[in-house]
């Protein structure tokens, strides 16, 4: 993300918007989306108070600003100027004066950089009015010497074609009225101060993320500061609208954290995330490395599988929200001043992948039936102990899919023998009484049955989602489980006492997972600790000393085949809790000896 620092919320007063009141009118004046259920509209966003987007015509505008240092100073912090904004739509009114600095990441290294225009104060009786104190710009590039191939274009019409794509990405999703940055199209005149000299070429306005967080109900995370944020979790059904709305538009950079508004709706506790920066989506930028020239069919066959693996009620019902806006969706892209030949394009996304939508929406209720592909998801455990997969103590994998599908394990285990359970799903283990034994869902637990029997492990992910980037990959599908026999404990209950003298044999279990056995040791201040490691290309060895303050951290260490003195880890007198770790994806099977003198 490119915030822009603490900027304060956008006003709410009530002034009366400026306008030179001949604007065409954003959207079509009915903010309850046709046709939809009042609960199904689980995200309702209001219109945003300013001017800037009360209508949807292009905005003439003319900034005097020292466009060669924002355009060629090596750092954002050097590129600002005084700015003079003009309005050319509104004849009379008075110039708005600001500064001007360039943002951007990859973008910075454009021609024409984007940038934010920074007031002294809110505005009041202008365009600007109700967007704070910071509002950004969106530029069309342009040539510069080194710009990457990725945002490199053969003509200035394609660069503002690239412009105008991005902004219909923008306009689409503000259809739905759900957290979505607001965009207005402005033919931006860039008046040189320096010399004088003028070009004029197409930007848009991007609404702040305070002031879009504010109208649908929300604190953007930035102005959280003094705020306790420990108890906030992220929302599922905004986890699913957010998916799904990147995914819609094959956004494969609003994925691990990218490109994504940050926010909080205190009343709920709730932590959600808005989608924006699409000028790289599938359907404008195929060839963008992260697309790999995919075909919109392709990434309808792909959006397809993401729909089934997590078809529930929530997305079913964010799908009712997007097909009663269909109409609207497309009036966006048929209002565009995009070429006839990018009209085509964005025209067959929106009918292939509302089609898809529509298709899909019958698909609830029918998850078991086989003679529908679309809809079903083939069950490859049963979910309760009548039909649970028989399984030896070891390692495999499941998919858990699609939300709320359980996936069940029947395993003997003998009375008094030390197993450790872990993997990438939360796991629950009970015995033939259906009591529970023991669970584990972010760390290996380890424990020991007190009968000899069989077991029952139930692997579930709730109503989680199963998979977020459109292309999962394997790892993400196949949840790997291991429940296994183990030398050594995972927890202080099990961990293995080892005095000065005395040598620890060491043995990782497992093939594909990552193996733990805990140790605790006594170390004076001139303690002598080693560990021979055999068989395997390293591991991984850390150490906290018990009682120690909370500031002070584990220390660790990461282990070569052969012998590794790790003594420094234990230069302060005490007892140690020791964790000699398996690392995931080297050779298997590996052992070592540790001893203390």
């Amino acid at each position: 993300m490119d915030p822009d620092g603490n900027e304060a919320p956008a006003d709410n007063g009530n002034e009366t918007p400026a306008g030179n009141g001949n604007e065409t009118p954003a959207g079509n004046g009915d903010e309850t989306p046709a046709d939809t259920p009042p609960d199904s509209q689980l995200f309702t966003c209001n219109a945003s108070k300013s001017p800037m987007f009360k209508s949807r015509d292009v905005l003439n505008m003319r900034i005097s600003a020292d466009f060669t240092k924002l355009n060629s100073a090596p750092t954002k912090e050097e590129s600002g100027s005084q700015a003079v904004i003009e309005l050319s739509d509104q004849s009379g009114a008075a110039p708005i004066t600001a500064n001007i600095i360039a943002r951007g990441v990859s973008r910075f290294h454009c021609g024409f950089r984007p940038f934010s225009l920074k007031f002294e104060e809110k505005q009041k009786d202008n365009i600007f009015a109700h967007l704070g104190k910071s509002v950004k710009f969106v530029t069309h590039c342009g040539d510069r010497e080194g710009l990457s191939p990725t945002l490199k274009a053969d003509s200035l019409e394609t660069y503002e074609q690239r412009l105008l794509m991005e902004d219909t990405v923008y306009q689409v999703l503000d259809q739905l009225q759900v957290p979505s940055l607001k965009t207005r199209l402005v033919r931006l005149t860039y008046h040189d101060a320096p010399t004088g000299k003028e070009e004029t070429h197409l930007a848009f306005v991007r609404e702040p993320e305070d002031e879009m967080a504010e109208r649908c109900g929300m604190v953007e995370w930035e102005d959280l500061s003094g705020v306790d944020t420990s108890q906030l979790k992220v929302d599922q059904h905004g986890l699913v609208l957010l998916n799904l709305l990147n995914d819609f538009v094959i956004q494969y950079d609003g994925i691990d954290g990218k490109n994504l508004v940050h926010m909080a709706d205190l009343d709920r506790q709730a932590i959600f995330y808005a989608p924006y920066d699409f000028d790289l989506v599938g359907v404008s930028r195929p060839d963008y490395v992260a697309n790999e020239g995919r075909t919109l069919e392709q990434n309808r066959d792909a959006f397809a599988d993401w729909l089934r693996r997590n078809q529930s009620p929530t997305l079913f019902d964010q799908i009712d929200m997007m097909l009663a806006r269909a109409d609207q969706m497309q009036r966006a892209v048929d209002q565009s001043s995009m070429n006839e030949e990018n009209h085509e394009v964005f025209s067959r996304w929106l009918s292939l992948y509302l089609g898809l939508l529509r298709d899909f929406r019958a698909c609830e209720g029918h998850t078991d039936d086989p003679s529908r592909p679309l809809c079903h998801v083939e069950d490859d455990h049963g979910d309760g102990p009548d039909s649970a997969s028989v399984v030896d103590p070891g390692e495999w994998s499941a998919r858990v899919e699609p939300p709320g599908d359980v996936d069940m394990f029947a395993v003997d285990l003998q009375a008094s023998t030390l197993y450790s359970l872990g993997g990438r799903v939360p796991l629950e283990l009970f015995d033939a009484q259906q009591n529970l034994v023991a669970s584990a869902s972010d760390r290996t637990v380890s424990f020991m049955p007190s009968q000899t029997g069989t077991y029952y492990l139930r692997a579930s992910l709730g109503e989680q989602m199963v998979t977020s980037p459109l292309l999962p990959r394997p790892e993400e599908l196949d949840r790997y489980i291991s429940l296994y026999t183990d030398d050594h404990g995972a927890s202080l209950e099990t961990a293995t006492t080892l005095e000065t003298g005395e040598a620890g044999e060491g043995k990782w279990e497992l093939a594909k997972g990552e193996d733990e056995d805990w140790f605790l040791l006594s170390a004076g201040a001139s303690a002598n600790v080693h560990v021979e490691l055999r068989d395997t290309d390293t591991g991984r060895i850390e150490v906290i000393r018990r009682g120690a303050p909370a500031e002070e951290l584990p220390l660790e260490e990461y282990l070569l085949e052969g012998d590794n003195d790790v003594s420094w880890l234990f230069e302060q007198p005490g007892e140690y809790v020791v964790r000699v770790i398996q690392m995931i994806g080297l050779r298997p099977n590996g052992s070592y000896t540790m001893t203390v003198q």
